[in-house]
């Protein structure tokens, strides 16, 4: 008998001892479970309208994304083009909740990302497009590292060119490459005439680029040509260069967030496709011109061991001469560099742009500053221009002045709307007569 309690004894002691250890074991598992799962990553956005300066000067009636306060119930940054850049590690958990401040409606589909149906963006199917003043969650799992990028589905002939797209980095965890920096370029273009209707629709100034432009009636996106051809929203000069150290290694998230094709090329160097639409490519080709179609993504690796100032750009004529056009400087050439545009009407025409946009608000007040600074950038143009441009010179200081004196008394909205458009023929003679001649 007391042998067989002995057995009973041992056997459930074993037993005991069996589930601990599987038990200590499962809390391992769901431990590694847990770190590989990663942080959840909460991102509040909001579309609003906006004035997009795709250079100095000339802007666009745009929609773009910010980031929002929760808490505030209100913009944490104004609203760009491209909007804000989203990075989560794979495994993390994303939820991006969208509050539309927008009148038009709008959904977000993030391009590449295999989510949920639910999550997907799609109107009328996955979703109700969200209406202005509410807001949708999207969620998901960030399964796969790579670059990705984040538009509005809603009318994709028109809201992405309108500037409702931005990128969505997945980074690895442990990194892929010993990188010395990176960079990110969305490709896209803008056709003038398209800011035009919708701003026209909306109330909204269209931009100096559109204002002065027609429609024979609606607008026909199937009709649509493009003017304007960016990187990251911006055209040539006044896209930031590329800045390398010899002997660094760099990755390039290229996207193609527009509708063209185009060719992306490097002067001087070669660059491994390392990735393509987020999956990695296990024969990297190497090249220096790459071509890509709308949606597509590619990751780079450029090896700077060429050094100089180096021309990045589309290879589609076109498409470079308006716009698509950057450079790749290394640090020791970065004092031979011609730095953006040295034409000092530039800045005086980002002012008047502004001025523009206060006078169709009927904003008297914030025109006041612009005018102001406007005059000093005149005062300026003195110093640059040869005795031949004083006539130029004169007649455009005296139609600021004009301005200026309007505004500080009680505007005629119809006097001042003439003496504007004075101020901006003056702007352009001034303008052609320093690009015609040697502004030193």
């Amino acid at each position: 008998m007391k042998k067989r309690t002995t057995i009973l004894f041992i056997s459930i002691f074993c037993f005991l001892v069996v589930l601990a250890v599987l038990g200590l074991n499962a809390k391992r598992e769901s431990a590694s479970v847990q770190i590989k799962k990663g942080e959840t990553m909460i991102f509040h956005l909001y579309a609003a309208d906006m004035e997009q300066e795709v250079s100095q000067g000339n802007t666009l009636y745009s929609w773009g994304f910010g980031l929002w306060d929760p808490k505030k119930n209100a913009p944490a940054s104004p609203p760009s083009v491209p909007g804000p850049e989203i990075r989560a590690k794979e495994g993390d958990h994303v939820k991006v909740v969208f509050h539309n401040q927008q009148k038009e409606l709008h959904t977000i589909h993030f391009h590449g990302v295999d989510n949920s149906f639910a999550g997907d963006g799609t109107p009328d199917m996955s979703q109700h497009p969200t209406m202005k003043g509410d807001s949708f969650t999207y969620e998901f799992d960030a399964k796969k590292a790579g670059t990705y990028y984040y538009h509005c589905h809603v009318e994709p002939d028109r809201h992405p060119e309108m500037g409702l797209y931005g990128a969505f980095i997945v980074e690895p965890k442990p990194a892929k490459y010993k990188t010395d920096g990176e960079f990110t370029l969305l490709l896209s273009e803008r056709d003038p005439l398209l800011s035009l209707a919708e701003g026209t629709e909306a109330h909204q100034y269209v931009g100096t680029a559109a204002e002065h432009l027609h429609l024979e009636g609606e607008y026909d996106t199937t009709e649509r040509k493009a003017k304007y051809y960016m990187i990251n929203g911006k055209v040539d000069p006044e896209i930031p260069p590329l800045h390398v150290k010899e002997g660094g290694t760099y990755l390039i998230r290229l996207i193609n967030a527009g509708s063209e094709v185009h060719t992306f090329h490097t002067h001087g160097h070669h660059f491994k496709v390392v990735a393509s639409d987020g999956r990695d490519i296990a024969n990297p080709m190497t090249k220096d011109s790459i071509t890509i179609g709308p949606g597509e993504k590619y990751d780079l690796l450029l090896k700077a061991d060429n050094p100089g100032i180096w021309p990045i750009h589309c290879h589609m004529g076109p498409h470079d001469t308006h716009g698509m056009h950057m450079m790749m400087v290394y640090e020791q050439y970065h004092d031979k560099m011609n730095h953006g545009n040295m034409n000092p009407v530039s800045d005086v025409r980002h002012h008047f742009a502004l001025l523009k946009q206060y006078q169709f608000e009927k904003n008297y007040e914030a025109m006041k500053p612009e005018i102001k600074d406007i005059i000093q950038g005149i005062q300026g143009f003195y110093s640059v221009s040869s005795d031949d441009h004083f006539e130029e010179w004169t007649a455009l200081d005296n139609a600021a002045a004009t301005v200026s004196k309007q505004l500080n008394s009680s505007p005629n909205p119809e006097a001042l709307k003439n003496s504007i458009n004075d101020l901006e023929q003056k702007i352009n003679t001034m303008d052609q007569a320093l690009q015609a001649g040697d502004p030193s």
